[in-house]
């Protein structure tokens, strides 16, 4: 078996050779680059191979250059080397060649590779994974924490599904081994699988060692152990952006271990939530009337509306109410299972509506009319908060604007679009022996084209893909209206009237 740690060791020997400054032909051309090529597998053989599948001009810089990120196998990559170091030993006229910068910077360049790929190989996870250990340490340069903070954590995890997490939290008093909270639980054994195979596909295949550490954000160590008994040890900077992969990691571990006050690997723990959310607007307008159709003492109405939406995680629901004035009131109910989840866990409750600029004294009213609102927000630890100002721009938090977009995302697919929709109640359903045609419209132009289709999905509104002129390019076209006739009173003639090729996808 091939030993990764020996070609590390081997890498990292000539590398420091051909970097020196003084490199001399001597340290060069010292013969124990041969003997520990052979001892590792490298053979000139394989060396050759590389140039046949790369092409000779890759024992050159500048091709190498442009295919080295391409180079993945160990023995070729090792041979390579081998091959070019006999050269210069062995065949060359003058052994001083070797010293010239370009031949330098060759020997620089795979020497360097050879490294990564053999590390990268030498610290990936292989085999079936029996616990996995992940100790996050939110210490980071320059920051003071509060006394009783948490400042790090362990989770361990097994193949069964036990767990057990650690909390260690900040005090002047008392060491961090003493001063934790410890938490044991089950998850059923497919979660525990599910959280393997993601560990494994990112540490096994893409966890890369040389990424550069983040040093002013605290870190993460992780311990995976397969069913051979052999551990693999990780880390890397507990920072939100380091990899996407971790981050999906982050998300769905907190998720099945149903704890949102993990750090694990991107240190984004939640340490409250909300727990509901209300926003109460109201409106009150002047409005004037006429005087001589109301009574002369009434020049003035009053229109009073209120709107509210509540957002409740422990009913998991939603409601929407409107008081239209005293006789209108509207009441809209949501009911979606992990709907509230999925809108509440977007914002950072930490400063979530933290921001609110208010409306100087010099800002003018909006004429014989009143806009206020009042967010109230309950926690699961912390106390209640209550915003309230003037419904604009200015009297609301700065980040307002993004829970509407959401709210309004999440919701518009529940809203009811059917059952109001002449779409749906004014279509008539195909009768056996009719044919579909569809007038379609190009660009802005107001000509319609008469177009067949056997696709009875194809609906008024849709863009279609479809041939058109002598040569039968095709081209996109909108259907304006949807028809169906009898053989003998089609709009076109049957034989003369090109099909639909597809809907378009504008993805």
């Amino acid at each position: 078996m091939t030993s990764f740690k020996k070609i590390c060791n081997f890498s990292n020997k000539w590398l420091k050779k051909f970097s020196t400054e003084d490199s001399n032909i001597q340290d060069l051309m010292d013969y124990s680059m041969a003997e520990e090529c052979m001892e590792l597998g490298f053979s000139l053989e394989l060396g050759h191979e590389f140039l046949r599948k790369y092409g000779k001009e890759a024992g050159k810089l500048a091709k190498l250059k442009e295919i080295i990120d391409e180079v993945n196998e160990i023995d070729l990559l090792g041979s390579a080397i081998f091959l070019n170091w006999r050269y210069f030993n062995h065949w060359a006229y003058d052994q001083s060649e070797i010293l010239k910068e370009d031949n330098i910077n060759w020997f620089i360049l795979t020497l360097k590779h050879l490294y990564h790929l053999a590390a990268r190989n030498e610290y990936l996870f292989k085999g079936e994974i029996k616990s996995f250990i992940l100790r996050s340490d939110a210490m980071s340069f320059g920051l003071f924490p509060e006394e009783g903070q948490v400042i790090g954590q362990d989770i361990y995890l097994d193949f069964e599904g036990r767990i057990s997490i650690k909390s260690y939290k900040y005090t002047n008093q008392v060491g961090r081994d003493k001063n934790f909270e410890k938490s044991d639980f089950k998850i059923r054994p497919e979660e525990a699988y599910r959280i393997f195979y993601e560990i494994k596909k990112y540490f096994g295949d893409k966890y890369d060692p040389f990424e550069l550490m983040i040093m002013d954000v605290g870190s993460w160590d992780a311990v995976i152990e397969n069913t051979e008994g052999k551990k693999y040890r990780f880390n890397g900077p507990l920072f939100e952006n380091q990899h996407e992969d971790l981050a999906y990691l982050s998300v769905l571990i907190r998720t099945l271990l149903g704890r949102m006050d993990l750090f694990v690997f991107d240190g984004q723990a939640k340490t409250d939530r909300i727990k509901k959310l209300t926003l109460d607007y109201h409106r009150i307008t002047e409005i004037p009337i006429d005087r001589f159709i109301f009574d002369k003492n009434f020049d003035r109405a009053i229109w009073d509306y209120k709107e509210s939406i509540i957002i409740n995680r422990e009913e998991n629901t939603i409601e929407h109410n409107k008081i239209i004035g005293e006789g209108c009131k509207v009441y809209q109910k949501f009911e979606v299972e992990g709907l509230i989840d999925s809108i509440l866990d977007n914002f950072e409750e930490e400063d979530l509506f933290e921001k609110v600029k208010g409306n100087p004294e010099d800002a003018i009213g909006i004429p014989d009319e009143i806009r206020k609102y009042k967010l109230t927000i309950d926690y699961d630890k912390k106390p209640q908060r209550i915003i309230e100002g003037d419904f604009d721009k200015r009297g609301l938090p700065e980040d307002f604007p993004d829970f509407p977009e959401i709210l309004k995302e999440s919701l518009n697919f529940y809203n009811f679009e059917e059952i109001l929709n002449p779409k749906f109640y004014e279509k008539f359903r195909r009768l056996k022996d009719q044919y579909i045609y569809c007038s379609l419209s190009f660009g802005s132009g107001e000509k319609t084209y008469y177009y067949r289709t056997e696709d009875d999905e194809i609906e008024e509104g849709d863009s279609v893909i479809v041939p058109v002129g002598p040569d039968n390019h095709e081209a996109v076209a909108f259907v304006d209206k949807v028809e169906y006739f009898y053989k003998e009173d089609v709009p076109f003639p049957l034989e003369k009237t090109k099909f639909i090729i597809e809907k378009y996808d504008e993805e």
